[in-house]
């Protein structure tokens, strides 16, 4: 006769500990990645109060916040995603947004330890609110680094162009420093690399000749040698100091000269005017559409993003005048959705594919726009200049800025006295950024090329209407303008990895919405 086992009170206790265990383990995976809620309780939100998300890069991973806030004030911050390392970044998931509602600010004080987790809560923050249309800057929010304001450029004045080797006696290391640029000489053929641009570009220049720039002492050199003709003078636009002075003495008219009339009159590539306008010392913008394309932003934007960004930004010709312009009048408006949507409210096109009828927009180098868009985490904090121009010591023990362009992640220096207090590898950290990025990239621009294919295959079957294959194009000119955005960006993610992989997400989306169509 089996006999009935007699169940104690601990029994029930170490039964009712196990459901608890398991309970906790069940909704740690639930909530795990969430951060306690700091602010007032739900019944004290006015029902004025806006409820946002926003998003940045932690350590780890993708950090999510979610905000409760009116024009001047924050009710509410909660981190509801991150990935970040548990007992090192993940206790600022309470104690940062606790900061920032009590202090009502996001300029509040990092947690010790967790540097990087804390600047993505509040960069997060900071996107949240600029995302719901509210001001991050009432609240302490830095939106570009600014410590030094450009000059703006004097037209018109009879300037006679002082060359780079003019000012080498005077400033020795500086010049040797610039001529050593002379190193980047290696040069990367796209098509080579990329065959699917000979599609996504068809019958246009870059589908039969599109090399890598090698920088700005082959500016000229690699623009007279390019497979792609030059019809008119605004070709040299950001390749030589001459046309840069050239225009600010003469005016856009000279955009619309012939290439060759303008040729015989070039002598120098980007050098110390483009910067400095015959000023060392003074960072001088003279380059008026960059004036032009920041508006009224143009002191909120430090001299040496400025300096850098007269070049490395999206720029396209007026179809009238032919002169050299932007897409966007402030720093708000230099994300890629409102270039798009100007692009298109203007109705602009670069070139027309021969085979889908697709109208295409050829996006430029767009560093200065991803840089300072939403989701950059160095925006507030650094220029181009700290990151790309080093400091360097002469034989005297003089301090200066060094005119050799480079990579911060060739500079040992840098990484160790700046990087390196965020950064634990920053070398590798960025490589596997921009590996993650490349086939991000080859992905979606394979996923085009389908597109590209079967909407040729559509035109000639004739069983579209043209309003449904105007439906497609559409949809195909801007699944295509945002991974173009993406691939001729120089830092290949490295910029802005949350505004890349916004771009790619869209582009895939909008290809395949445009796949569906077609059946």
């Amino acid at each position: 006769m089996e006999t009935k086992k007699k169940i104690s009170l601990n029994d029930i206790i170490g039964a009712g500990s196990g459901i608890v265990l398991v309970l906790i383990l069940v909704l740690s995976c639930i909530f795990g990645g969430m951060g306690t809620r700091a602010g007032v309780s739900n019944s004290e939100i006015p029902a004025d109060a806006q409820s946002l998300v926003g998003y940045a890069e932690g350590r780890n991973g993708t950090i999510k916040v979610k905000v409760i806030a009116s024009e001047d004030t924050i009710y509410q911050v909660q981190v509801l995603k991150n990935s970040e390392t548990d007992g090192i970044g993940t206790p600022a998931m309470d104690i940062v947004p606790r900061r920032i509602y009590e202090e009502q600010s996001i300029a509040v004080d990092a947690m010790a330890g967790a540097t990087i987790s804390s600047e993505a809560i509040k960069e997060a923050v900071s996107n949240a609110l600029e995302g719901g249309g509210l001001d991050p800057y009432k609240f302490g929010g830095v939106k570009v680094a600014v410590s030094t304001v450009a000059q703006k450029v004097e037209t018109g004045t009879h300037v006679t162009l002082m060359t780079a080797s003019d000012w080498a006696e005077q400033y020795p290391d500086i010049y040797a420093s610039y001529m050593r640029n002379s190193e980047n000489s290696e040069v990367t053929d796209y098509l080579t690399d990329y065959p699917m641009l000979k599609i996504l570009y068809e019958d246009f220049g870059f589908s039969k000749f599109y090399s890598s720039a090698r920088g700005h002492f082959y500016d000229v050199k690699d623009l007279t040698e390019t497979g792609r003709p030059h019809a008119m003078a605004n070709c040299f636009t950001c390749k030589t100091a001459n046309f840069t002075a050239m225009v600010n003495e003469l005016g856009d008219s000279v955009y619309s000269r012939a290439f060759e009339d303008v040729m015989r009159d070039v002598n120098e590539p980007i050098s110390c005017y483009n910067c400095h306008a015959n000023k060392p010392g003074t960072i001088t913008v003279t380059h008026s559409y960059l004036i032009d394309g920041v508006g009224d932003d143009f002191e909120s934007i430090d001299a040496a993003t400025l300096a850098c960004g007269q070049c490395h930004v999206e720029y396209y010709f007026d179809p009238d005048s032919k002169a050299t312009a932007l897409p966007h009048s402030d720093i708000d408006s230099m994300n890629p959705d409102d270039i798009l949507a100007f692009f298109n409210e203007i109705g602009y096109v670069d070139y027309t594919n021969p085979r889908t009828g697709v109208k295409q927009i050829k996006v430029q180098h767009p560093e200065l726009e991803t840089f300072l868009s939403v989701g950059s985490q160095h925006r507030s904090k650094y220029t181009c200049a700290d990151c790309h121009m080093g400091e360097a010591t002469s034989e005297n023990g003089t301090v200066y800025k060094s005119h050799y362009l480079t990579s911060p992640l060739n500079n040992e220096t840098l990484i160790k006295s700046e990087c390196s207090k965020c950064h634990t590898d920053l070398v590798s950290e960025v490589k596997q950024l921009q590996a993650d990025v490349e086939k991000r990239t080859n992905e979606v621009g394979n996923t085009l090329v389908d597109l590209t294919e079967k909407l040729a295959t559509a035109v000639n079957s004739g069983k579209y209407t043209d309003a449904q294959l105007d439906e497609v194009r559409s949809l195909a000119r801007d699944a295509q303008f945002y991974w173009d955005f993406v691939f001729v960006e120089n830092s290949e993610g490295a910029h802005n990895s949350a505004l890349t992989y916004q771009c790619l997400d869209k582009a895939e989306a909008l290809a395949t919405k445009a796949l569906s169509k077609l059946g």
